[in-house]
């Protein structure tokens, strides 16, 4: 079945993003295993120690699940892609309230950012490729599973 390429350029900028961010997250399980200190501050998700590997490793699991189904054109897989993507867009849009009023609202050990626009469209725009994903992965499953 030929595809458009509109099509193959959404489904491959969605496992691109997908596989990326799925990376980062088993790589921060790694981390929080190697580091019984690791604080981990995402969101709504504010851990520190192993109790954050619930927030990082199940759903990694689940997303790289997901990828695996998709690639064997299953709308299993692309619903676990979904509930991965919804997941995570939600866990980011959960901190969008605690910089929104913030004065600062970024900081590391050397510096913070004083403008609370910059963190607040880098919490839009990492929760946004999530949805944008999560809304491809339903209508992928509902192709899949016809």
């Amino acid at each position: 079945m030929g595809h458009s390429l509109g099509w193959q350029v959404r489904r491959v900028l969605a496992l691109l993003w997908s596989s990326l961010t799925i990376g980062f997250f088993l790589f921060i399980s790694v981390l929080i295993l190697s580091d019984p200190r690791f604080p981990l501050n995402l969101g709504s998700i504010n851990t520190t120690g192993r109790a954050g590997l619930w927030a990082t490793l199940p759903p990694g699991v689940v997303g790289l699940s997901g990828i695996v189904l998709m690639f064997c054109h299953s709308a299993w897989g692309a619903r676990m892609l979904g509930i991965y993507s919804l997941f995570w867009a939600a866990m980011i849009a959960s901190g969008l309230p605690a910089v929104w009023n913030a004065q600062r609202t970024f900081c590391t050990r050397t510096f913070c950012i004083q403008t609370p626009w910059i963190s607040r469209l880098l919490v839009l725009g990492l929760a946004t490729p999530f949805l944008l994903v999560a809304l491809w992965s339903r209508r992928q499953a509902s192709q899949e599973s016809r």
